[in-house]
């Protein structure tokens, strides 16, 4: 019996050996070159042991020594090999020029498990996609935006009296004030709720939309599965939102589309369009179920979430560095009481006019791209011209292949940013543009699919931040940190520590 054993396991072993072999030598084979693989982990070991979060793992693959003039470079995932892209043209080329073969991302969830995760505008795939952007696009033009500012307005004055009835050079962290804020903000102009996260500490808004973002062991794998494994996702039925989360959206949005139906009132907002897309349903259906309403509450559920946190993040970084560089921040400050002062009313004119306030939080979006990077999965068709990765090999490449462009590592090469680890607003300043490669700057990412929310993200960060600073300035604490490194629990960016800053009154 032993020696039964025994052949068979040294069987599955040589077996195992050999597949491993042949799997981890396709870059080797066709003449591109690689990072050399591990055995079983490929080259994200750092990234599967809890290391570093994945758009640093993506960074390094990037900034690997001995590829520094390569286009690109051939790594290994555990489902196969993957292109990390380093030209700017071939970046261009993927993403823009050649985009009919990358509509995809190579990210992936079950759509009979997960509805609110494979029907969002995020994860939905071609040919649905395209559809879907044209009807919430409407949402995110100028227009629109500068329809809702005035509730936005008001949230922005909500921050200014939490902050008012704090006592003068109170210690606080600074991500729960800007999350606080970018929840309520969100939550008023999407969906017409007051989630009044700057009211009350135990917001159930503020609960579930915080929550999402916290890793439970379930969502790791889930989230695993999404990112690296998405063959395994409908076996472990692995969701982009957890039960809680889903529920609570369901519930909610259900509950506003109800409302405004009844009452005939529009806003020009996200609940407009989404009972615009259940009329064009039930008239071609003459029914609306609950998978029809699922669908609804996908787009809403990301745009809160995603919403929220994006822009939560560019303020706590922006502040971050403020708090060490107090001539920068003296002058954004300087700037806000010239064109504020102590009037009422922030405009939506005057805002967008900044100048400096706009040189920062580019400078913030430089520094710290909140996704850290982009991928797209290539789709050869079934006839007709392949991709490949002409002029610089001569490879076809196989169908469903990931392609990442490491935002972190390009806006943060010195051949594009000269000491690019220094907070440096005057970068983007008019008299320096030209000397700028801003295709080496991509925070909301590139080509038809890049983010849809980036002039509301923009608005919400410099909004935020004019409010916030206007009347308080932030400076160093006993618990402020003076660097730290990325959470690797998070999937966006995110310090791993708590910041904290002392908010002095003027």
């Amino acid at each position: 019996m032993f020696t039964e054993f025994f052949i068979f396991f040294a069987s599955v072993a040589v077996l195992f050996y050999i597949w491993q072999k042949r799997f981890y030598s396709f870059w080797q084979r066709n003449g591109v070159k690689s990072i050399k693989p591990e055995p079983i982990f490929g080259n994200i070991r750092s990234f599967l042991t809890g290391k570093i979060p994945f758009f640093e793992q993506i960074s390094l693959f990037h900034t690997a020594k001995g590829f520094e003039n390569e286009p690109l470079i051939g790594v290994y995932f555990l489902k196969g090999p993957g292109v990390i892209v380093r030209d700017l043209d071939l970046v261009k080329t993927v993403m823009i020029k050649k985009f009919n073969y990358f509509v995809n991302r190579a990210m992936k969830t079950d759509p009979i498990h997960d509805s609110l995760g494979y029907n969002n505008l995020l994860l939905s795939r071609s040919p649905d996609w395209k559809g879907l952007r044209n009807k919430i696009s409407p949402v995110f033009t100028s227009g629109k935006i500068k329809q809702m500012y005035p509730l936005m307005v008001d949230i922005g004055k909500d921050l200014e009296e939490n902050l008012a009835k704090m006592p003068d050079n109170s210690v606080v962290r600074i991500k729960d004030k800007c999350a606080r804020f970018t929840i309520d903000l969100v939550a008023s102009i999407a969906f017409g709720i007051k989630a009044n996260a700057l009211k009350i500490d135990n917001s159930e808004f503020f609960k579930v939309n915080t929550e999402f973002f916290k890793l439970s062991l379930k969502t790791l794998l889930d989230s695993f599965c999404i990112f690296l494994l998405p063959s395994l996702a409908s076996l472990v039925h692995a969701k982009m939102f957890p039960k809680p989360t889903r529920d609570f959206f369901i519930r909610t949005i259900s509950y506003v589309l109800d409302e405004r139906e009844k009452s005939g009132n529009q806003r020009n907002d996200l609940v407009d369009v989404l009972l615009a897309m259940k009329r064009e349903t039930q008239s071609q259906k003459n029914e609306f179920n609950n998978k029809d309403l699922e669908f609804l509450v996908a787009q809403a559920a990301l745009f809160q979430t995603a919403g929220f946190e994006t822009s939560s993040s560019t303020m706590t970084m922006t502040l971050f560095e403020l708090v060490h560089n107090t001539a920068i921040q003296d002058r954004l400050r300087s700037e806000i009481k010239e064109y504020f002062g102590d009037e009422d009313h922030i405009s939506y004119e005057r805002l967008q006019e900044m100048p400096y306030l706009c040189q920062v939080v580019n400078e913030t979006l430089r520094k710290y791209p909140i996704a850290g990077y982009v991928e797209r999965e290539c789709a050869q068709p079934k006839s007709g011209e392949k991709f490949t990765l002409q002029p610089y090999y001569d490879l076809e490449v196989p169908n469903g292949m990931p392609f990442y462009v490491s935002t972190l590592a390009i806006q943060r090469d010195e051949k594009y940013w000269p000491d690019p680890e220094k907070y440096d607003p005057d970068r983007f300043a008019p008299e320096n543009r030209d000397k700028l490669n801003m295709d080496a700057y991509m925070p909301f990412g590139i080509g038809p699919r890049n983010c849809i929310g980036m002039r509301l993200g923009l608005l919400q960060a410099k909004l935020g931040l004019v409010h916030l600073l206007r009347k308080h300035s932030v400076s160093k604490c006993n618990e402020t940190v003076d660097s730290f490194k990325f959470e690797v629990k998070s999937p966006l960016m995110a310090s791993n520590v708590d910041i904290y800053v002392r908010l002095q009154k003027d």
